[in-house]
């Protein structure tokens, strides 16, 4: 099983001038004068025996334990790395919870997978697991699991917190799936849609069969419409339809599925420059969230099903929204700094870690420092860099 490693900066600066790949990299933990000696610099918890510091360890679990043992030697060598799939542990990481999803970029060139924190800032590395490596691609992600693929490659689940890969029956290219549910629960149901070939739509049941089931949606002379950020809500499935209409796909666990329009046409939206429209569920209600090319204008809307209308709204409350090239998640905010913002896979600056967000209460675009939120930097995303590796924002989960 992959091993989760730790090694401090330098470290990784040296392994990258010799083009070595990174195991484990944090950011090492700021010092807090109050707990050093004024003289010396050195923090009092140097002065502890190994068998204190060793119980402290066992009751830190994830990031914590990542970042005391990069502290320093004396540290490390309290905290023995750990392979999360240990039972034990898991059992202790399944309690613990962070406060944001996190960017994760997939480098398939140095076989290596970054996670960064878009509140602290810290970046995280492991190694690719064998099996992954050769161009795999994300579909999409949840519950802390990945939907991958690669061109003539198999399609697997895979788990970077715990290193499982689920691997699935082989399955034609398609364009765009979503999943119900974790791949290891017996409900978990991916559905896949594509344009192309005679079927339409694919269906798995991983838990219960081995293959894969195909059907026609019966367009006649029209063309197939291209879906974007389906989403499970219950049994249903509802997407964006040519960036246009909203269909919903009833009852996806029976043979006889239906297929209906919710709305026909998107909002028109106050900006003259090309748009990306993005899809997602938010307390059982559709969110369409409506973006300018270079982002100097944001709108969301939330649909009222009732009149079959978008009503623009201003804020998300304790809500946030994630956005990547293959997601759209709306989720509540765990701390009050993180909600009524939305969360874009940016960076504000080429060397920098520190993740770009908007506002919907200022309107502008900020930053966190350490939680802390920064000053707008500007009104539009000029001068931000966009990860062009295969990335997605996932929640990290332990089991």
């Amino acid at each position: 099983m992959l091993e989760w490693r730790l090694e401090v900066d330098h470290a990784k600066s040296k392994q990258e001038e010799e083009g070595k790949g990174i195991e484990m990299v944090v950011t090492p933990v700021k010092g807090d004068k109050s707990e050093s000696d004024s003289t010396t610099g050195e923090s009092h918890l140097l002065n502890m025996s190994l068998h204190i510091l060793e119980f402290i360890m066992e009751l830190f679990v994830g990031v914590e334990y990542m970042k005391f043992r990069a502290a320093c030697k004396h540290f490390h060598l309290a905290a023995p790395p750990i392979k999360w799939s240990n039972k034990t542990t898991l059992r202790r990481l399944q309690k613990y919870s962070v406060v944001s999803p996190w960017l994760m970029v997939l480098d398939n060139y140095r076989d290596t997978i970054t996670f960064i924190d878009p509140v602290c800032g810290d970046r995280y590395f492991i190694k690719t697991p064998q099996q992954l490596k050769g161009g795999y691609q994300i579909y999409c992600s949840k519950y802390g699991w990945l939907l991958m693929y690669k061109i003539l490659g198999p399609m697997v689940f895979f788990n970077p917190f715990t290193s499982n890969i689920i691997e699935l029956p082989v399955v034609p290219y398609l364009e765009i799936f979503c999943f119900s549910a974790p791949p290891t629960s017996p409900d978990c149901m991916v559905v896949g849609f594509t344009t192309r070939g005679p079927w339409h739509v694919y269906i798995h049941f991983v838990s219960r069969e081995s293959t894969w089931r195909t059907y026609d949606l019966n367009f006649g002379d029209d063309d197939p419409y291209s879906y974007q950020f389906p989403a499970f809500n219950g049994q249903d499935i509802y997407a964006l339809c040519n960036n246009e209409r909203v269909g919903a796909f009833r009852d996806m666990t029976n043979d006889d599925f239906s297929w209906e329009v919710i709305v026909d046409k998107a909002p028109r939206s106050r900006c003259r420059s090309p748009v990306q429209y993005f899809l997602s569920n938010c307390d059982q209600h559709l969110l369409l969230v409506i973006i300018s090319e270079f982002g100097e204008s944001i709108e969301v809307f939330k649909l009222n099903e009732s009149t079959e209308e978008w009503e623009k709204i201003d804020e998300l409350g304790k809500h946030m929204i994630y956005i990547s090239d293959t997601s759209c998640i709306c989720l509540e905010a765990k701390s009050p700094e993180m909600e009524n913002k939305i969360y874009f896979p940016r960076l504000l600056h080429d060397e920098d870690t520190k993740i770009v967000f908007y506002s919907l209460e200022t309107c502008k675009y900020h930053t966190f420092d350490d939680k802390n939120i920064q000053e707008s930097f500007g009104a539009d995303l000029f001068g931000t860099k966009h990860l062009c590796y295969p990335h997605t924002w996932i929640e990290p989960s332990w089991s």
